[in-house]
């Protein structure tokens, strides 16, 4: 019964595989550029098509981890009760479904499965019958919906997070709609859109001044609302996204962030700083660039300039993702103190505890996805590959259940508190949201051909001119394995003419590539080789990465370093190091360290490295570092020449 099951289910999979080709499927999971007439902008580069991609992997364990420990077991009932009982007054419950919701999505289309595919339409279903006659989602008291504030919701009073969660409901119905075209689902989703329309726009509530952080939170709903927009063709909801990116130049509270961004100001700047940078404990005093919603924003004004060709959006983006990448970004890939911009990469030394909300991590790899995805930049490629091996994997619980709100420089990691009285967190619903974008951008497609971002074990399946081409990893793991193997078959007719793009990590400074036994031209570090021809079934390439123990100073305090081996930065863990407490003092020549790689079935990459006196010091990668979240492996990173 369960194999008659599993074949009917695969059946309708190929049946509907055209599905995920449809437009709004372009701007959903899928990310693929959208024939409609609704887009003016083509992406550079498209995401992998949905159910494509394999990885095998350290990044494939932890999707299958968090699958296993949390996608597939999660209460839904749960995520959806605040939205019967509707108790709400100023918290933030009415995120949480949404924010689960897409990660299942994502992780569905990683890996389509009856059990996963049932589990969406339930939680979808049960949402729906949530929505009163007016079309309202929410988990707010009528009398606390769109809660207005002069302010912008600073200080000590948080505001409404309503419109904010209202946001991750249209996200996550919007995401079943692409993955289903179920017109019941689109329908529950303008009825929503349309109630919040009723109340919020010109001449009714300023969207700036509902909720919090200037009304960054509230105005973040741009993103879904350009999606629908994209689904339905409806001008009204094309007309309410310029309505809040108008409101944000013209409002009182005025966020001002096309023009803020456009002037060159940084997003540390673009807010009230925090008194000092000594108030470290304070969190209201931390400033008010709140990094997770203002990229939100963002994200919202690059789906805006999809469909409108304005290049005063483009060029906000591009200047912002700019100043977060220069300015923000810490050596493990993410950035923001407090959950705030806080010229972040030039204060690395500083011992903060709240470091690297997983928030923040999670929204600046989609952030990073959406500017590779329009510029087809590798720069942005090489900046998730960072996060995602440090990060992004070293903030999940290792049997998936749970996140870490904060990614410290060193100590202790510590389990997200539960918040809103449920039994869930902010990052515990983000970080799902991030890792399960990786495989989607592991392999994408341009005009020309295929692009491959990474080199886990695995493969995909990609579309090239009328067919398709299986590319098959060995992989890589940057310790025993540095030198992937690239197969090619399944081409029809056993041939095609199409472009290999093969990104070349930026750390690799000397990548030796053959093709067929030929050696390619050395390729350029951080730039795609492309490998133009006609290839047939049986070609295989060879790529060999420069993969050395490298001193990575820190930009503003240069006697201090870390040690970066391939993607991965390196931690002392007290677990491995006997002398943890002892300032370690590598040997240093050339910026590089000599060491042995270990085996062991507790880290990623562990390396016994050779210290000035001639004795060695057990570093592992920092995802790996902290794993037991207690103080038997506690943790740094920064070394002192």
């Amino acid at each position: 019964m369960i194999l008659f099951e599993l074949v009917t289910f695969m059946k309708s999979i190929i049946k509907s595989f055209s599905l995920f080709f449809l437009p709004f499927a372009a701007f959903a999971a899928n990310g693929f550029d959208s024939p409609d007439a609704q887009v003016r902008v083509r992406d550079a580069m498209k995401l992998a098509p949905s159910g494509a991609v394999e990885m095998k992997g350290v990044i494939g364990d932890s999707l299958d981890t968090s699958l296993k420990g949390d996608i597939l077991v999660w209460d839904i009932d749960d995520l959806v009760r605040p939205f019967r009982t509707r108790h709400e007054e100023r918290a933030w419950q009415t995120e949480f479904w949404g924010k689960w919701y897409t990660s299942a999505e994502l992780a569905y289309d990683f890996n389509p499965s009856p059990a996963l595919d049932k589990r969406l339409k339930y939680a979808a279903a049960e949402l729906i019958k949530t929505q009163d006659s007016e079309g309202s989602i929410t988990t707010y008291k009528k009398d606390h919906e769109f809660k207005f504030n002069e302010t912008g919701g600073l200080g000590n009073e948080y505001g409404s997070w309503d419109l904010w969660g209202r946001k991750y409901v249209l996200l996550g119905l919007l995401n079943e709609y692409a993955r289903t075209s179920d017109s019941k689902v689109l329908e529950a989703a303008k009825k929503h859109a349309d109630y919040i329309i009723k109340h919020v726009g010109p001449g009714k509530r300023e969207i700036v001044q509902i909720g919090c952080w200037y009304g960054l939170a509230s105005s973040s709903i741009l993103e879904p609302m350009v999606l629908l927009y994209r689904a339905t063709a409806d001008k009204k909801y094309l007309d309410f996204c310029e309505w809040i990116v108008k409101s944000w130049e013209t409002n009182p509270v005025k966020p001002d962030l096309v023009n803020k961004a456009i002037k060159g100001v940084t997003v540390f700047d673009m807010f009230q700083h925090p008194d000092t940078k000594e108030d470290l404990n304070n969190y209201m005093s931390y400033g008010h660039s709140k990094a997770y919603e203002m990229m939100s924003c963002y994200e919202g004004l690059t789906e805006l300039y999809r469909v409108t060709g304005n290049p005063v959006y483009r060029e906000a983006v591009e200047k912002v993702m700019a100043s977060i990448r220069d300015r923000e970004i810490t050596v493990l890939g993410s950035g923001a103190m407090h959950e705030r911009w806080s010229d972040g990469a030039f204060e690395q030394q500083r011992v903060n505890p709240y470091w690297m909300e997983t928030c923040v991590t999670a929204t600046w790899i989609k952030f990073a996805t959406q500017l590779l995805r329009l510029t087809g930049d590798p720069v942005f490629a090489n900046d998730i590959e960072t996060t995602a091996y440090n990060s992004m994997l070293g903030a999940q619980k290792h049997d998936g259940s749970w996140w870490a709100h904060y990614n410290t420089m060193s100590g202790v990691r510590k389990a997200a508190p539960e918040q809103c009285k449920m039994h869930m967190n902010c990052c515990v619903a983000s970080g799902p949201r991030g890792l399960f974008l990786l495989p989607k951008l592991a392999y994408m497609t341009d005009s020309e051909g295929v692009v491959v971002n990474f080199y886990e074990k695995g493969g995909a399946t990609m579309p090239v001119g009328d067919g398709s081409v299986d590319i098959s990893v060995s992989g890589v793991d940057f310790a025993e394995n540095n030198t992937a193997r690239i197969s090619i078959d399944g081409l029809k007719g056993g041939e095609a003419k199409f472009v290999l793009k093969l990104r070349i990590p930026e750390w690799s400074k000397n990548t030796l590539v053959i093709l067929n036994g030929k050696k390619l031209p050395t390729p350029q570090p951080g730039k795609y080789l492309s490998i133009d021809r006609t290839f047939k079934n049986g070609d295989e390439i060879f790529v060999n990465f420069d993969v050395k123990t490298r001193v990575l100073a820190d930009p503003k305090n240069p006697k201090f370093y870390v040690l970066k081996h391939g993607p991965y930065v390196l931690a002392l863990d007290r677990r491995f190091d006997k002398k943890f407490d002892i300032p370690a003092k590598p040997k240093i020549k050339d910026g590089v360290v000599s060491g042995s790689l270990v085996n062991t079935k507790d880290a990623n990459i562990a390396i016994d490295v050779e210290m000035e006196d001639g004795s060695t010091r057990r570093f592992i990668d920092y995802a790996s570092a902290g794993a037991t979240w207690g103080k038997d492996s506690e943790f740094k990173i920064w070394l002192e020449k």
